[in-house]
């Protein structure tokens, strides 16, 4: 040990005899002071005592000071004598607060702001250190060092000194004649200075003490409840009898498996609302009397910081399942697109060149079948994008009407009966129509699902009308199903939650829904359905959400220019025969290649005046080979068309990309040639 450690060794061994010489701490402290002070070489040693002050509040004294010479005692200056905790600088008030939680405080006055700088400065402070006193198990008071000389770190040895002797002076205050019985201003000092809430109970439940803590976290003042019973003020009816029993097994000797534990529970407010607690019960045995003192932690603020972070989790989870989902989509749009675009392509080539009409109305299901699937591919794909869609005026009559004919086989299968309310004046809004019929196809599908359940009448009514403001068309969808409970009404449109059997649904088809009318400005809502049967799901559009999109595409007679030179780079043989054969039959010339390394062998050979370029191809993809075909080619800046079946891009969606017109698979025969007209009409040289 060094000569520091045996020496400190030595002072707390001296202030420990005297402290146990007597029952009276009190006349030894003088001694003990001035050993420490000359001891540990330092400015000034400190006690402090916590009590009442006159006008309510806590306040503390210095009740002993030893002062270096040329400094002034602390106790003989009245800033140090009843000087209030509460409602004062805050610093002093988040020291009050460590040290009721016993923590030792130190540092450097020039580190201070407020009025503790300004007082430690009036007191040539440079550097402090305190710890609290703790009697019983409450803050009594602090101990503390002082050097006025100059800026210390105080070691470690210094700081167990100071410690040691604050947990010895505890101890002799508790052990002392006039500590046995504690003066009635102390006693309300503790229970004033402690954090959480007390109560203090006699066994038939009567509350006898109700400290300022608990006034705060159950609202109660503490006058009005004094002498009445705990569970009639404090526990919520529900669980009064059982609270009951439990007091009456206390009486008996009972209950002891409560005593001494944490537990978590809810009790009741001033208000009527519960309030979660963290309750601890000790019992105390006074003059063959058995008291109950509960030490409460309100838990408000925790639970609802719990329930954040919960939420936060859960829509984590939810945008990373949506972000997977993004990606899952394009993947398969890319993989259904491209046969779908043959099938397109070709029903579109086969349609025109039929002679007979049978047969001609046939390819024409067959076409409108094949681009019915690609509408729903684009719907996807919008969703993946999280941005709407070109608008154009739509009559909401309409999308339901389309939607219910690609509903009308398996609802009729299911035996129900559809009921159309539609307004025969319903003014139109802007919207996307193929992203409307499919909100309402999700609609009548959901509907169908939920009166598979029952055996009664299976009825589905559908209404369409003007918002009493006038500025919105509503649309209502009503079943005759479960209907809703209302617990679960908020979640309806949540990402993947259902209330559907394991593989009957996703969870899916309202959270599309609801995005896709919150992206055209509107609201989707499970309401009460008029007659109290069933669900009912509205949906509304304002009448003014923007004006239609002018269309940038040329008139149709610009399409017809022929005799173009067009080069056509895709990984898919299929995709690019079709593009062949669609411009060949327009009457220009066309050059392929599924290779994109071969490109730069066709541009020396010959001059194209348009490029039609698959954008994801393997090895390198569509906007890196026109990077490097400007390189040596800079004439081709504006003769490149990219087509892709998987385009992603953040915020609105765009017809260009990098100033080349787009062609989104599947896509139509008018789609090549509007894009071949957007590049212009220039012959090549």
């Amino acid at each position: 040990m060094s000569a520091d450690g045996i020496a400190h060794s030595v002072l707390i061994a001296e202030a420990a005899r005297q402290l146990r010489s007597s029952r009276d701490w009190m006349p030894h402290l003088q001694l003990i002071f001035d050993r420490l002070g000359i001891g540990l070489g330092i400015s000034r040693v400190f006690l402090f005592q916590v009590h009442e002050i006159v006008g309510g509040g806590l306040g503390q004294s210095c009740l002993f000071d030893w002062a270096a010479p040329g400094l002034d005692a602390l106790a003989n200056d009245p800033r140090n004598v009843n000087e209030r905790l509460s409602q004062s600088d805050p610093l002093l008030t988040e020291w009050a607060e460590r040290r009721r939680r016993g923590e030792t405080i130190m540092g450097h006055t020039r580190d201070l702001k407020g009025y503790l700088r300004e007082d430690f400065e009036y007191q040539k402070i440079k550097s402090f250190i305190s710890t609290p006193i703790m009697v019983n198990g409450h803050w009594w008071g602090h101990i503390g060092f002082d050097d006025c000389a100059r800026e210390r770190n105080w070691t470690d040895s210094e700081r167990a000194v100071l410690e040691t002797i604050a947990y010895l002076l505890g101890d002799a205050i508790e052990l002392s004649t006039s500590s046995l019985v504690m003066s009635e201003a102390t006693r309300v000092a503790m229970l004033q200075t402690a954090p959480d809430g007390i109560v203090f109970i006699d066994e038939d439940g009567a509350i006898l003490e109700f400290n300022p803590a608990a006034e705060a976290i159950f609202g109660f003042r503490r006058s009005l409840v004094l002498g009445r019973s705990v569970v009639e003020t404090l526990v919520p009816p529900a669980r009064r009898r059982s609270t009951v029993n439990f007091l009456r097994q206390l009486q008996r000797g009972g209950g002891r498996r409560i005593i001494g534990r944490r537990i978590e529970m809810s009790l009741r407010h001033a208000t009527g609302r519960t309030v979660p607690v963290e309750l601890a019960i000790t019992e105390i045995v006074q003059g063959g009397r058995r008291l109950f003192v509960a030490y409460l932690r309100d838990l408000t603020d925790r639970k609802r910081t719990e329930a954040e972070v919960a939420r936060q989790r859960e829509a984590l989870h939810q945008s990373e399942k949506l972000t997977a989902l993004g990606s899952l989509l394009a993947g398969v749009a890319h993989e259904l697109n491209n046969p779908l675009s043959i099938v397109i392509g070709r029903a579109v080539m086969l349609e025109e060149d039929a002679r007979d009409s049978v047969q001609r109305e046939r390819l024409t299901k067959l076409r409108e079948a094949a681009e019915r699937c690609a509408r729903v591919s684009k719907t996807f794909l919008a969703m993946a994008r999280q941005s709407p869609s070109v608008r154009i005026p739509t009559s909401l009559n309409t999308a339901i009407a389309s939607a219910l004919e690609l509903v009308a086989y398996p609802l009729r299968s299911s035996g129900i009966e559809i009921v159309l309310e539609l307004s025969p004046d319903l003014p139109e809004t802007t919207a996307d129509p193929d992203q409307l019929i499919q909100v309402f196809v999700n609609l009548f599908v959901n509907a169908d699902h939920a009166m598979r359940e029952i055996d009664g009448e299976r009825r589905l009514t559908v209404t369409t009308g003007i918002s009493p403001d006038g500025g919105s068309v509503v649309a209502e969808v009503r079943d005759t199903g479960m209907g809703i409970d209302p617990s679960i009404r908020a979640r309806v449109f949540e990402p993947f939650f259902t209330t559907k059997a394991m593989g009957v649904g996703t969870g899916m088809g309202l959270a599309v829904s609801f995005g896709m009318v919150a992206a055209h400005g509107g609201q989707l809502q499970a309401v009460d359905p008029p007659d109290g049967v069933g669900a009912c799901i509205r949906l509304s559009l304002p009448l003014g959400a923007g004006q239609a999109a002018a269309s940038s595409s040329p008139k149709a007679a610009q399409h017809r220019a022929a005799g173009r030179r067009i080069l056509v780079v895709d990984d898919e043989p299929e995709i690019a025969a079709l593009l062949i054969d669609i411009l060949e039959r327009e009457g220009h010339e066309a050059d392929k290649t599924s290779e994109p390394g071969e490109v730069m062998n066709f541009l020396s050979r010959k001059i194209y005046d348009a490029i039609f370029c698959d954008l994801r191809m393997p090895g390198i993809d569509g906007r890196n080979l026109r990077r490097k075909i400007l390189v040596k080619y800079p004439q081709y800046d504006r003769k490149l068309i990219f087509v892709t079946g998987d385009l992603l891009r953040p915020g609105e969606p765009s017809r260009e990309l990098d100033g080349c017109p787009i062609v989104e698979k599947p896509f139509h025969t008018r789609a090549i040639l509007e894009a071949l007209a957007a590049v212009g009409s220039d012959r090549a040289p």
